[in-house]
């Protein structure tokens, strides 16, 4: 690992402890620890050179980790950011990326994707949301369903039909042409402003078309946000962990403490080597992260995994595992989050066994 790998990792461990974990519970967009890890270069730490850092896909990992056991809502939206960005990076014009990658990657301008619609659900291929050309302008108008960051951030990536055209294409849209429609009150991940947009009439100029073929922008976008949901479904797996273990070597029994227990010992050690395999499955991908095989493994096994990694946790640890004294039931309502995002969990199975037969 580089010295510069090393301290990215050392900052992050530092300014997770600073993060606020409770507002987002209310539904509050966590502005403000997003405004923190900018500060500290985070935004970048992906991004090719000259733009970013370009450090490796595991110290992503290690960061997204370490701020999902903090804030997991602040992670969910960093990965969001850190893949759109990555994703514009890929496709963009060197006009655009003149334009938006400085501010993207200091964070002074959050970005995020907005594919899915109401007709289609998960899969982006069905849109009713069209762009039509009209002189040097795209004209946009359609309507887009449980999208990250709706009415909070900056800019969308946003997927659409092209009139005239079989394929689908992905055109960079600013907050101010864009309408913030219902938002939904989840069940987990409640700080990430999950909601509508309303497209009406958008004027985008013709070269913020960012690629005309949603295929591959997706593929990018993709891995990049599967990795760092296998790394959130890390983390909260792990946070739940160290907690319950924390919880039963101090929780008493008469005058036993409740790690003192055979049957919670077993629970322990079980939830221990899922932890590790977590662990390593998300840096296998981060290792192969070109591969979209190693990447759907890693998904699918660390958002199953993390979850009875959690409910076991608490298990073992009661009534107040189960209440708000420990924040295990938060990650148990927030891993659910993993199984939906940039790709829902079945689509990925039906992906790699795809990939696996061909």
């Amino acid at each position: 690992m580089s010295e510069e790998a090393e301290l990215i990792i050392q900052s992050a461990n530092e300014i997770s402890k600073r993060l606020d974990s409770t507002s987002e519970e209310q539904g509050i967009f966590p502005r403000k620890n997003l405004e923190l890890l900018a500060q500290q270069g985070f935004m970048g730490i992906l991004v090719p050179k000259p733009y970013g850092l370009e450090l490796p896909a595991k110290t992503f990992v290690d960061v997204v980790k370490t701020m999902a056991k903090a804030s997991p809502s602040t992670a969910w939206l960093y990965v969001t950011h850190v893949a759109s960005t990555i994703a514009l990076h890929a496709f963009a014009n060197q006009q655009v990326k003149d334009k938006y990658m400085k501010d993207l990657v200091e964070g002074k301008l959050l970005i995020g994707a907005a594919g899915t619609e109401s007709v289609g659900g998960a899969i982006n291929a069905v849109l009713n949301t069209t762009a039509e050309l009209k002189g040097d302008k795209y004209v946009i108008n359609g309507s887009k369903t449980f999208i990250t960051g709706a009415g909070e951030l900056d800019l969308y990536l946003l997927i659409s039909k092209i009139q005239g055209q079989q394929k689908s294409g992905v055109f960079l849209v600013e907050r101010n042409q864009v309408k913030a429609g219902q938002k939904f009150a989840s069940l987990g991940m409640r700080g990430i402003s999950w909601g509508e947009l309303v497209i009406e009439n958008a004027e985008v100029p013709k070269d913020y078309m960012i690629i005309d073929d949603a295929v591959k922008f997706l593929g990018v976008l993709g891995r990049v946000g599967m990795l760092g949901v296998s790394a959130i479904a890390y983390g909260l797996a792990e946070g739940a962990f160290e907690e319950a273990l924390n919880h039963v070597k101090n929780r008493k029994l008469g005058q036993n403490t409740l790690a003192s227990f055979e049957g919670v010992q077993i629970y322990l050690a079980e939830m221990a080597s899922k932890v590790e395999a977590l662990k390593q499955m998300a840096y296998q991908a981060a290792d192969q992260s070109t591969s979209l095989q190693a990447i759907l493994k890693a998904r699918i096994f660390n958002t199953e995994t993390a979850l009875e990694v959690i409910d076991k946790a608490l298990r073992v640890t009661g009534g107040h595992g189960f209440s708000n004294a420990l924040k295990i039931e938060k990650y148990y309502r927030d891993v659910r989050a993993t199984m939906l995002h940039f790709q829902t969990l079945e689509l990925s199975k039906k992906v790699l066994g795809g990939l696996l037969i061909s």
